[in-house]
């Protein structure tokens, strides 16, 4: 019997977590990163796992050992402060990340920040961002060193980054997660619409808006908009769409209001319009609203094919004229199908074991 408790012991992993330093661990609001960060630290603990973390101020976690970046109360660290200062601040910690994982005995680096590992444990990178020219160079030079390895957060992702190189060392695809028990769902519905995202080109607010007039349905918009191209982007771009089809629906716009109203709102809409125009990795929304019991129709871009299952938690479309088309049918959608795909494919749990087997085979290789 001890011997057996010694092998089981031995069996659990150390893994430390580089957070990036801007936003705390989970989130007050916007921080879709972050949120993943926190659910995959609370489900690595409840698998029995050691670990440490590295974040931001405020941050508030079951992890064994936390350790701040900036200790100076008196050093403002945000997503609004000046770029060369989140530059610095961002390689600064990193390396002290880095190093202090090695002082701490861990076993495997998992890092969400795109930093050289200046170690020699093994370290995982979870991609959260697009393949852009400077990422994808990035990706390449971590790759000259073998202790370092990839994880996308969907095939799509992978694929577009393989595309523009062969040389990334990928260790194969993890999809994000949702606290799915903290959220409530339910079966009855109301005569609205919901978009949840950044006010930009990307995010295709203005198809949301156009696809509601034509539907002739409320639209509620939770929305950032804090930084000035976002505001921009409003003023020339979304409010004269507003002021045009002000006279034939009602659009009601909320600035990253608290949480709980956000999935309220959730859980009430007919439908969510997940109207990406990029390649967007993933996308929590989808799953988000998912879990609240409500179908998401969505872009045929990215992830959106990975995570809706076509016909029975929503529908994929191809233009924007086709999202007034699939509202048509939306109330063929049960929402309890919606609520156990995510319970199924996008819980913590199912994300922690992925990255487990994931840093056990990367441990393996090491030795």
């Amino acid at each position: 019997m001890a011997e057996k408790r010694g092998r089981k012991k031995t069996n659990k992993i150390h893994v430390a977590v580089i957070s990036p330093p801007y936003i705390p661990i989970p989130p007050p609001g916007y921080g879709g990163t972050e949120l993943v960060i926190y659910n995959l630290v609370e489900g690595l603990k409840k698998l029995g796992h050691k670990v440490t973390l590295f974040a931001g101020r405020g941050s508030k976690t079951s992890a064994d050992h936390f350790f701040l970046y900036i200790e100076e109360k008196d050093i403002d660290l945000s997503l609004a402060s000046p770029l060369d200062v989140k530059r610095v601040t961002k390689e600064l910690g990193a390396k002290y990340a880095y190093c202090r994982s090695a002082l701490n005995g861990a076993d495997i680096i998992h890092d969400h920040t795109l930093s050289d590992n200046i170690t020699a444990l093994p370290s995982v990178h979870t991609l959260h961002g697009p393949g852009t020219e400077a990422t994808v160079n990035k990706c390449v030079e971590i790759s000259k060193n073998k202790l370092n390895h990839f994880v996308s957060i969907s095939d799509r992702q992978k694929e577009i980054y393989l595309t523009h190189s062969k040389k990334i060392n990928f260790s194969g695809t993890v999809h994000n997660s949702i606290d799915v028990d903290k959220l409530k769902w339910q079966k009855k519905k109301e005569d609205f619409l919901l978009f949840v995202g950044r006010i930009n080109w990307e995010k295709g607010p203005d198809i949301a808006i156009r696809t509601a007039a034509r539907a002739k349905m409320p639209l509620a918009m939770i929305v950032k908009m804090s930084e000035q191209f976002e505001k921009d982007f409003y003023t020339q771009e979304i409010q004269p769409i507003i002021n045009n089809l002000a006279s034939g629906i009602t659009i009601k716009l909320y600035e990253e209001p608290p949480q709980d109203f956000k999935f309220k709102l959730c859980r009430q809409a007919r439908c969510t319009l997940f109207t990406s125009q990029w390649e967007e990795p993933f996308g929590l929304v989808m799953i988000e609203s998912m879990a609240c019991g409500t179908p998401v129709i969505a872009l045929r871009r990215g992830a959106a094919p990975e995570v809706i299952v076509d016909g029975k938690t929503g529908f994929i479309v191809d233009t924007e004229e086709e999202f007034a088309e699939a509202l048509k049918k939306i109330d063929s959608i049960d929402p309890a199908e919606c609520r156990r795909h995510v319970e199924d494919n996008f819980s913590v749990k199912k994300m922690a074991e992925r990255y487990v087997s994931a840093y056990r085979k990367i441990l393996g290789e090491k030795k």
